[in-house]
């Protein structure tokens, strides 16, 4: 990824499904996630860190180091600042794994694994003061929020008392979460916009590959790939010999490291891919870039680059899908439900363009 340069600020801020104008500025959130038994190799507890759209900090119990993303690798803050939010995201990991294990010990005999989420943070009000956001889910459903004004857990669920109470016991953990949400919050995002506003507006073209594989059926299905993008709207439509054949079957999804990846796929007659081209539209494109088939297109990502970014999504980008579809619809939480064997459905391997998956070629387009 390359520096980013200033743009407008309300073509990006669109994503949302509220959006900023002169007098609002976007909230400061932290989506937090713990899993009681998660697969070898997997973390037990993982954070994103959102700027309004933007995910600009990743965090995971393996790396135990929180991380800036995207064009926020470049924000010139202070040089203690992400020791501290590494600090605060390890006591945020210690209270959220101790809770599942007070819930494993107090409710015996059920099957299958326990998932423990957190949405906290703020957004400003006039005054700069934090209106504070502070609510909890456990296996997919709300159960809880916490009240930093009086610094009190509440909820109606049984296993609200369990974990409110554990937590009560530790009189500096609801001192320190108030402290947080009122005063560390509204603080670090002001921070955030007088230093680094011009990284809300970044723009980041796609590189391109456009590849063919043989399908089930006996044709051949072409998958236009789109690496290491922001902002996420792009458009993807393949070509017929320089005529439009269609958009393909697309999806978007983001990474690990703040940019987005997209995915279009098509089915045509066996001999004919060559005819067939990729041509994609960009905000961070001065004009289409049109590529053929297994031609990378030149791009401000190398190859290696974009690589080592999926190697970001398979560490760091755990649960930012989930957070940024939530987003982007509109749903009210991001909380995900979970049984038996599925924590592993939770983590980043399901971000990755689905190139190599011979079921992703259901419900495609008919042959042109």
């Amino acid at each position: 990824m390359g520096m980013p340069q200033p743009w407008a600020l309300s073509l990006l801020l669109a994503l949302l499904p509220r959006t900023w104008g002169a007098e609002t500025r976007p909230p400061l959130l932290y989506h937090l996630t713990a899993v009681s038994n998660p697969a070898s190799g997997l973390p037990s507890f993982w954070a994103t860190g959102w700027l309004g759209p933007q995910q600009y900090l990743s965090y995971n119990s393996l790396r135990q180091e929180a991380e800036p993303c995207g064009a926020w690798m470049w924000e010139n803050q202070v040089s203690w600042y992400w020791e501290k939010e590494t600090v605060d995201l390890k006591s945020k990991q210690e209270l959220f794994l101790k809770a599942l294990e007070a819930l494993e010990a107090h409710i015996s005999g059920q099957e299958g694994n326990f998932i423990l989420q957190g949405l906290l943070g703020c957004e400003l009000a006039p005054d700069n003061s934090s209106l504070p956001t502070a609510t909890f889910a456990l296996n997919g459903e709300n159960f809880m929020e916490f009240n930093p004004s009086i610094g009190n857990w509440s909820g109606e669920w049984p296993e609200t008392e369990i974990v409110g109470n554990l937590w009560m016991k530790q009189p500096e953990v609801a001192r320190m979460e108030s402290e947080f949400l009122l005063t560390s919050c509204p603080e670090r995002l002001l921070s955030h916009l007088e230093r680094g506003l011009q990284y809300l507006e970044w723009k980041e073209p796609p590189s391109m590959r456009l590849k063919a594989r043989p399908s089930n059926s006996g044709s051949s299905i072409l998958s236009c790939a789109a690496f290491s993008f922001y902002p996420p709207e792009l458009k993807l439509r393949f070509l017929r010999s320089g005529l439009a054949a269609g958009p393909g079957n697309c999806s978007v999804g983001p990474n690990g490291d703040g940019s987005f990846h997209a995915l279009s796929l098509l089915e045509v007659k066996t001999g004919d891919e060559r005819h067939y081209q990729c041509q994609v539209e960009h905000t961070g494109l001065l004009q289409p870039l049109t590529v053929g088939l297994d031609a990378p297109a030149k791009s401000s990502v190398p190859v290696v680059g974009i690589i080592l970014g999926f190697l970001v999504v398979i560490v760091a980008a755990a649960g930012g899908v989930l957070l940024w579809n939530r987003m982007h619809s509109g749903l009210p939480a991001p909380w995900l439900s979970l049984s038996g064997d599925d924590s592993g459905d939770l983590l980043p391997g399901g971000n990755l363009p689905p190139e190599a998956d011979p079921q992703s070629a259901n419900a495609l387009p008919a042959i042109s």
